[in-house]
């Protein structure tokens, strides 16, 4: 009978670091296809930006970002896309319609909110090439 219960807990409990994984930026929830993607890790100087390779990928990567309350931010989105299409949505926990950054709008400047938490989703649709979202605190 203790066999039984031990696989639920397990379940449980892995379910539980990767939501605890994802919350506080570090995890990213991947639901794409891709020949081949290479995603570039946001440590040392890379902690300010989100950076990729990628051929024939199609499907969205979910990551949260975790910056200073009450601040204004610059994000920059910068692709070169062979084929296909790349862009990004980030929001907050309260906004309704995310803020789209893509090759005709490239910047925005975004207030982060109190929590400090951005919502970043990146979408592929058949593409080939790489691209850079990167921020930057605004004095």
């Amino acid at each position: 009978m203790k066999e039984l219960l031990i696989l639920p807990i397990l379940f449980a409990a892995v379910f539980g670091l990767v939501y605890l994984l994802y919350r506080n930026g570090i995890g990213v929830i991947n639901s794409k296809a891709a020949l081949m993607y290479q995603g570039y890790p946001r440590v040392g100087r890379n902690r300010n930006r989100i950076k990729a390779k990628f051929v024939s990928c199609r499907g969205t990567t979910k990551r949260v970002i975790c910056l200073r309350p009450e601040r204004m931010y610059r994000f920059v989105f910068s692709s070169a896309v062979t084929k296909g299409t790349v862009w990004i949505e980030i929001s907050d926990k309260e906004s309704e319609h995310p803020l789209v950054l893509d090759q005709q709008h490239p910047c925005a400047n975004i207030s982060v909110r109190r929590g400090g938490r951005l919502f970043v989703t990146t979408r592929f649709t058949k593409a080939d090439g790489e691209y850079e979202l990167s921020w930057d605190l605004l004095e």
